[in-house]
């Protein structure tokens, strides 16, 4: 049996946001947005992927060898230019370096009837998660019928260059 071409279709079109549907990612406006990180088969609702940016006009690409372990072009490029060691190579180097970002599926409180969304987001962000889901006060976060819902602050401070996500537990649970 050969691929179906339709089901790709709709798949891409999904992921693109085409034909004004809403895209499968989620992605915090400024201001608060309640969600709750929802339960996954294998318990792990924190996902982590490397990827390459910074490359023309691609959005970006997973990198083989972070992810797989297989050959990385750019990889290998990258650690030319560091091994070059000029200000110039290290700087492109830095700039075109694999990025680590991590993925949770999500239910946008307020916004159920468009299901589950997946939330792309960084490091500091990841770590605010893991310290809430080890914390013995709030248990299992995920859980469908006494889970937690967090409070998604997003925005950019005044005098800072980057947007900020802090993340406050909702104080009961809830289903």
């Amino acid at each position: 049996m050969g691929i179906d071409f339709e089901k790709m279709k709709a798949k891409r079109d999904a992921v693109e946001n085409r034909d004004n549907k809403k895209s499968v990612f989620w992605r915090p406006e400024d201001g608060e947005q309640p969600i709750r990180i929802l339960p996954t088969p294998d318990g792990d609702p924190f996902k982590q992927y490397w990827f390459h940016y910074n490359l023309g006009k691609n959005p970006g690409f997973l990198s083989p060898k972070k992810n797989f372990g297989e050959d990385d072009p750019l990889d290998a490029f990258v650690r030319q230019l560091y091994k070059d060691g000029s200000d110039e190579s290290i700087k492109m180097a830095k700039n075109l370096s694999a990025r680590q970002r991590f993925f949770s599926p999500v239910l946008v409180r307020g916004e159920e009837s468009e299901g589950v969304r997946l939330w792309g987001y960084g490091k500091m962000a990841y770590k605010e998660l893991l310290n809430l889901v080890l914390n013995p006060e709030y248990g299992d976060i995920t859980d469908v019928n006494e889970g937690t819902d967090l409070v998604i602050n997003y925005g950019k401070p005044a005098g800072a260059q980057f947007p900020q996500t802090t993340i406050t537990p909702r104080r009961r649970p809830s289903k």
